[in-house]
């Protein structure tokens, strides 16, 4: 037997069984299963065996915290309990998640299509961080015109602007459409003729002209402008997702209604053509607008006189944890993403990049106060562990939410670095790593302004949770609550 084998079948058995079982895939560090009756899984046996930290029902699953173990246990459930690869029970497809509301099937989309990508994402960011932190002016350690820059920047920062295809793929595979149609969907939209057209052709044209919502234009499609955000849509996360949504609705029409014949042919020439055509001339330029909304909210907040910085900083750095515990912190990824692509650099998870960091040193804290505590410190150094490398889940699920004011602390903690952060009009440059790596996605502009300020708010913040976390922490309130 596996080492994981007797879990794999006592999970399975505590869901309902593998009859139950309608689908299984899994996060970071989640086992995400969609059951035929969510009502035969006995959540609470579930939160009480080995390895598993919590038990949620989300977005039409039920969800298994089981932390940095997750790949190991899910292949064991696979490989023991007769699931496809694919998650499918063999016996019956029934597709239990299709009741799900609006707002969790929206979530649920979303965190699908980018955590496949996350480790990859993650790993590209911190290379891209390192190499630019290092060839900074002020800083010198790497020529921006040596070979050592040019390759690992290449790796960077070639993920980013191609996450387009990346994204197709995934997006496709999420939405059960043919992935290299959305693929070649994301290529369409990051091909160096369009992304360089501004510099090839003049300007044919502007639409809301004299306004904050000013689109400039360079060509046109029968006659309707095809508009172009000044760097393309390299790093952009929702108009390729929406695009594949709109080519795997079109592509099931054309099975339905071509004939075998040509159907091989003509499904991919009509789906490509209608979805690519419809994301340059409808799906990019409204979400740009949308975009170019939110842009305009967010700075609104930032130019309050005064208070404004403090008051979007605080509400984005205190309230990012509570996002993740429902799933909600890709969109807002997403957005920073859309905005780092559009404009450069992003506010938004600026401030709330601080949460990673926060937890971290409520991490430590746990650890030295908890040293002659067994039962806490096994619970409390691998959770650490993953809190620095930017995985928040297993020290969030197995200690802070279950002693509430521990999460309570790291909400103020993540308020007071936050709203510093906010006041001083950070910037985050690229998202990539977490924790103790995200500090370099604060560099860029031309220097290290950026990282200081981010590392003040990181040190008010840090050393409040510390102390917080110190005073309140109790081994014995600890040992008879997670007990």
């Amino acid at each position: 037997m596996g080492k994981y084998d007797a879990v794999a079948a006592k999970i399975t058995e505590l869901v309902g069984g593998k009859e139950n079982i309608s689908g299984l895939t899994h996060c970071v560090t989640r086992l995400r299963f969609v059951l035929k009756d969510p009502a035969k899984a006995d959540k609470e046996k579930l939160a009480e065996t080995e390895y598993v930290l919590k038990v949620i029902e989300a977005g039409g699953q039920v969800q298994v915290v089981v932390g940095n173990k997750v790949d190991a246990i899910y292949d064991a459930i696979l490989e023991t309990q007769g699931i496809s690869g694919g998650g499918l029970v063999d016996a019956d497809g029934e597709d239990a998640g299709e009741k799900k509301g609006w707002l969790n099937t929206l979530m649920d989309t979303i965190s699908g299509i980018l955590v496949p990508t996350l480790g990859v994402l993650t790993a590209a960011g911190i290379l891209k961080g390192v190499t630019s932190f290092l060839a900074l002016d002020n800083i010198g350690i790497l020529n921006p015109a040596s070979g050592l820059y040019m390759l690992l920047y290449a790796i960077g920062d070639g993920f980013f602007y191609f996450l387009p295809i990346m994204l197709g793929f995934s997006a496709a595979r999420k939405f059960k459409c043919n992935e290299y149609i959305g693929a070649t969907i994301g290529a369409a939209l990051v091909y160096p003729a369009m992304v360089n057209i501004a510099s090839a052709m003049e300007p044919a044209g502007a639409l809301f002209g004299n306004s904050p919502f000013a689109m400039t234009y360079f060509n046109t499609f029968l006659g309707i402008p095809i508009v172009m955000p000044g760097a393309g849509y390299t790093s952009s996360v929702f108009p390729i997702i929406v695009a594949v949504w709109l080519a795997s609705k079109i592509e099931k029409w054309c099975k339905n209604h071509i004939g075998d014949n040509l159907r091989g042919i003509l499904t991919p020439i009509i789906t490509l053509v209608v979805s690519v055509v419809l994301a340059y001339l409808v799906i990019g330029p409204v979400l740009n607008l949308i975009a170019v909304c939110i842009q305009l909210f967010i700075e609104m907040l930032f130019n309050i006189p005064v208070v404004g910085g403090l008051i979007a900083g605080a509400i984005l750095g205190g309230g990012f944890g509570i996002l993740v515990l429902f799933g909600m912190h890709w969109v807002i990824i997403g957005l920073a993403l859309g905005l780092i692509a559009q404009n450069g650099y992003d506010y938004i998870m600026a401030c709330g990049g601080i949460g990673p960091m926060i937890g971290m040193f409520q991490g430590l804290a746990i650890c030295w106060a908890c040293r002659k505590n067994k039962k806490v410190r096994d619970l409390a150094i691998p959770a650490t562990i993953s809190q620095i490398c930017g995985v928040g889940e297993p020290l969030m699920y197995s200690i802070l939410i279950p002693i509430k004011k521990l999460f309570l602390i790291n909400i103020l903690g993540g308020c007071i670095g936050g709203a510093i952060i906010g006041a001083l009009k950070t910037k985050m440059y690229m998202f990539g790593g977490s924790g103790l790596f995200g500090i370099f996605n604060y560099a860029g502009g031309g220097g290290i302004q950026d990282i200081v300020k981010y590392c003040v708010g990181v040190a008010v913040g840090g050393v409040f949770s510390i102390v917080a976390t110190l005073m309140a922490y109790n081994d014995d309130e600890a040992s008879r609550i997670l007990g």
